[in-house]
């Protein structure tokens, strides 16, 4: 296995921190750590990268012991959601340093390395720029760069994104695919965002109280969440209950249709654009759902209603 973390663990008291972490991630894959604030996932993340000692457990990587390696000798890179460039050193400078001062190029090798850096990013003719003169995506394409440009075995990504704007976030969340699949680098990246997750990962890790409750695919945590914090997490859900036990329903598996007799009547509409979310109750029971296009936004508040969902919608989960 490429990389693998066993046993790890690293609090900071009885409580914060990472508990314990076996992890095996291959060669090339996307990995996301996902969860909330204080789970654990920023602490993996900075043990992987040598920034922090763990107190139990071992990081080997392609069969070597790294645990105890310091941050320079590790062939990791990793971005910072600050992006933590140099406000003093232009676009070129800014890549050229880890070359220079982490590898030990001269300046006049560092330059056309970090320039095909930049190409790679699309800032092609910005090398000459301040920091303080480009845009806030453009400042995370250089500390992208700056990250691919000692030609890390490892790609660190602690929420670089969560500082832009909504829509530049989706490019650049496409972006960083397309680069990520190029250069064939494993990439373990860490955010809250189950959108994020969800549309990058290969595989997702989630994390809770300083441990991993569910590792998957996005489709097998989506669809086949391990507990009701994973469903509850990525994604809103209702919960029935039934005689085989506690079942989710997505809210964009629940049909609805006009009915004066309806037993639900809708109470809230949240119109999102290519979609419509609707909260419906019938006096004891609410449920959401998730209707898209022109006719699925037709319904109005006070609006009786049937409502249902396929047998096949509905999925068992198991408390773990």
């Amino acid at each position: 296995m490429f990389l693998q973390m066993l046993g790890l663990k690293k609090l900071y008291d009885q409580e914060k921190g990472l508990k314990y972490l076996d992890l095996e991630i291959e060669e090339g894959s996307f990995v996301t750590l996902l969860g909330p604030s204080g789970c654990g996932k920023t602490t993996t993340l900075n043990l992987l990268g040598g920034f922090l000692k763990a107190d139990e457990g071992k990081i080997l990587l392609e069969g070597e012991d790294i645990t105890s390696l310091p941050p320079e000798r590790r062939p990791v890179s990793t971005v910072f959601q600050s992006y933590a460039l140099f406000p003093h050193l232009n676009v070129l400078e800014n890549v050229c340093y880890g070359l220079r001062f982490f590898r030990g190029m001269k300046k006049k090798e560092a330059i056309p390395v970090a320039m095909e850096q930049l190409a790679s990013v699309g800032l092609s003719g910005y090398e000459k720029a301040a920091i303080s003169e480009i845009s806030g995506g453009q400042q995370q394409r250089v500390a992208l760069a700056r990250a691919m440009a000692t030609n890390p075995k490892i790609l660190l990504l602690d929420e670089p994104l969560s500082n832009l704007d909504a829509g530049l976030r989706i490019q650049l969340r496409e972006e960083l695919k397309e680069l990520q699949k190029k250069l064939k680098i494993t990439m373990v990246f860490v955010t809250h965002d189950q959108e994020e997750a969800l549309s990058l990962s290969d595989r997702i890790v989630v994390m809770e109280k300083g441990t991993a409750v569910q590792i998957g695919t996005p489709r097998e945590i989506y669809f086949h969440p391990a507990s009701s914090y994973v469903a509850s997490f990525v994604g809103k859900v209702n919960y029935l209950e039934t005689e085989k036990g506690t079942c989710i329903v997505r809210p964009e598996d629940v049909w609805m249709k006009e009915a004066l007799d309806g037993a639900y009547r809708v109470e809230t509409v949240s119109f999102m654009g290519s979609h419509t979310l609707y909260e419906i109750s019938d006096g004891k029971t609410v449920l959401k759902a998730d209707l898209f296009g022109i006719d699925g936004s037709r319904f109005r508040p006070g609006d009786r209603v049937m409502a249902g969902w396929d047998d096949v919608s509905a999925r068992l989960i198991t408390e773990g």
